[in-house]
Parts: structure tokens; sequence; C-alpha cells
């Protein structure tokens, strides 16, 4: 098996990853139908930081990259879509 091989392993392991960070999150606040704990702040610089990551991935034509920090944009957006539609108005 080639060097280069390993490398793209070694991406797509951080690829899924990375995928993990927004699942139990998710999957928390669509069970409790809840936001209450949830950081409005780490959530907004978490999909801010894969919109870069996806620009960046792009420029570079790295597809690892790319796909995971797509996807982890979408999940990004699902957790804020679940945040506006459970948040409690005190």
């Amino acid at each position: 098996m080639s060097k280069d091989f390993f490398i793209e392993l070694i991406g797509y392991i951080g690829g899924i990853l990375t995928l993990l960070n927004m699942l139990p999150q998710i999957i928390k606040t669509y069970r409790l139908k809840n936001v209450e704990g949830v950081s409005n702040f780490m959530i907004i610089t978490y999909g801010l930081s894969m919109i870069f990551w996806v620009i960046y991935a792009y420029f570079i034509n790295n597809l690892p990259l790319l796909i995971s920090c797509g996807v982890s944009l979408i999940l990004t957006v699902v957790q804020i879509g679940l945040m506006f539609r459970y948040h409690k108005k005190k």
C-alpha cells in the first residue's frame, strides 16, 4: 500500500470523526425538544469554521476534507434549525 493511500485514509477517518462531532447534540436536542444548555456561540462558530474549511478544501481539491466539512456544515444547519424550533422565550 502506498503512502498516498494512508494519507487519504487518515483524511477520511478525520472526516468521519468530524461528522460525529455534531450528531450527539442533534439527537439529544431532537429527543428532548429542548435547547437549554446548548451554546449558541459554539454552534455558530463551528458552522463558520465549516464554511471556511469547505472553501479551503475546494481550493486545494481535497475530497475527504470537502465531503466531511460539507456534511458537517449541513448537520450544523440542522442543529441551528432545531435551536430555532425548540427555543423557549423567557
